[in-house]
């Protein structure tokens, strides 16, 4: 029995273990989010009920039916029913009007998934980045104790001062509390990402131990379909030109008020005299308080002024914006590259020759701990270049409402 108590607690402590840190693909987040977010779902019914409302704006209303008396000497009843009909052209100006609401609700729609991915894909190689800084930083410090034991032989052998030992000791204390910082620093990020996600359960991810490369930007994506400025794709566009849309129709609409609405009535003989009697009328409204459509006409076309001027404004800032982050992209890009090709085995090489001197004895202390500290900075800064150069990138494609990496497509 006690066999297996010890069986069981092993198996639960594996189980654990493996539940609590999971290496998920970034795609594999990004359909996790999808699936799990209230907030897209409730954006997709709201397009769902915008198109719904579309058959309505070109239905009729319902028909009034009920009973009258005609007393001319003999009371005749009749059986009364009328359909009240708005001028046709008004079910057509209402009818686009609604379409281009649904068409406003379904690029806002596309924009919250494009905002998602970059929130996912940001919080994803910032995990990444800060692993990698982690496991540096105590790759780091391995190095420094290393360093502190061949100190200390030195100080013994009377080969150099006490105060070597002393600075290595506090190189290791400062890396410490980076620890400390970064370690923190994950645990927000992976909370962050469980809320993106929508999943609070889903495990911690664990990237310290993958080799993620840099995303290849497609400058050429951003021309495609011949729009050289390539801003029609925008999310924050659309939603704007269609809002715009609908309210050039709205001031349509609002102007053909003054267009008499019609009234439809028939009677037939349910009750009395004559045996044979039907009532044939038709009804034309008149615009005789014309005040009242003449203010709605003045406010949809003040309206329609609004809104231009609002995706005027939409635009020079989507511009402006998509402008800015392509050239942080494209900095980010060969930031990545003069790290990858020159800084990196730079700094590398300068440690390995401070290293090997200073344990022949022909450099000082100093020179190899500022040797082990530009390799650390240089190598923490590649990372959180990465980091930037994602951000920046996953925030242009959000704004420009396309992919322009090998990041993934929003379905």
């Amino acid at each position: 029995m006690k066999h297996l108590f010890i069986v069981l607690a092993l198996v639960l402590g594996v189980t654990t273990g493996a539940t609590a840190q999971e290496s998920r693909t970034l795609d594999q987040v990004l359909q996790l989010a999808f699936a799990n977010s209230a907030e897209l779902a409730a954006a997709e019914r709201s397009v769902a009920a915008q198109e719904a409302l579309i058959a309505s704006q070109y239905s009729l209303e319902d028909p009034m039916v009920g009973v009258s008396s005609l007393d001319r000497g003999n009371v005749t009843k009749y059986g009364v029913i009328s359909q009240r009909l708005r001028f046709p052209v008004k079910y057509y100006l209402q009818g686009k009007a609604q379409r281009s609401r649904a068409s406003s609700s379904s690029s806002m729609w596309a924009m919250k998934k494009y905002s998602l991915r970059k929130q996912v894909v940001s919080l994803y190689f910032s995990i990444f980045s800060t692993q990698k800084i982690i496991q540096l930083t105590k790759a780091n410090m391995d190095a420094v104790r290393e360093f502190a034991r061949v100190a200390e032989k030195k100080y013994a052998a009377g080969r150099t001062s006490q105060s070597d030992s002393m600075k290595a000791h506090f190189e290791q204390t400062r890396l410490e509390l980076d620890l400390l910082r970064l370690q923190q620093k994950e645990n927000s990020l992976q909370q962050q990402l469980k809320a993106v996600v929508g999943d609070p359960a889903m495990g911690s991810l664990d990237l310290a131990n993958l080799e993620l490369a840099p995303p290849v930007f497609q400058l050429s994506r951003m021309a495609e379909g011949g729009d050289s400025s390539s801003h029609s794709t925008s999310p924050e566009l659309q939603v704007q030109a269609a809002r715009l849309e609908a309210a050039k129709w709205k001031s349509q609409l609002a102007a053909w008020e003054f267009a008499p609405d019609i009234q439809l009535q028939y009677q037939t003989r349910i009750e009395g005299n004559p045996q044979d009697s039907e009532i044939y009328s038709i009804s034309l409204s008149v615009p005789l308080f014309f005040w009242k459509k003449s203010a709605e006409a003045s406010a949809a076309s003040a309206e329609k002024a609004a809104e231009e001027y609002r995706l005027t404004d939409a635009t020079n800032r989507v511009v402006t914006r998509s402008k800015d982050l392509q050239g942080q992209v494209q900095l980010g890009e060969k930031t990545l590259k003069i790290y990858q090709t020159s800084l990196i085995p730079q700094a590398q090489g300068a440690y390995n020759s401070s290293r090997a001197s200073y344990r022949a004895n022909k450099t000082s202390f100093l020179d190899l701990l500022d040797s082990e500290r530009s390799l650390y900075q240089v190598k923490t800064d590649y990372y959180r270049s990465l980091e930037q150069f994602v951000a920046s990138l996953a925030d242009l494609e959000a704004t420009l409402g396309k992919s322009l990496s090998n990041l993934g497509d929003v379905k």
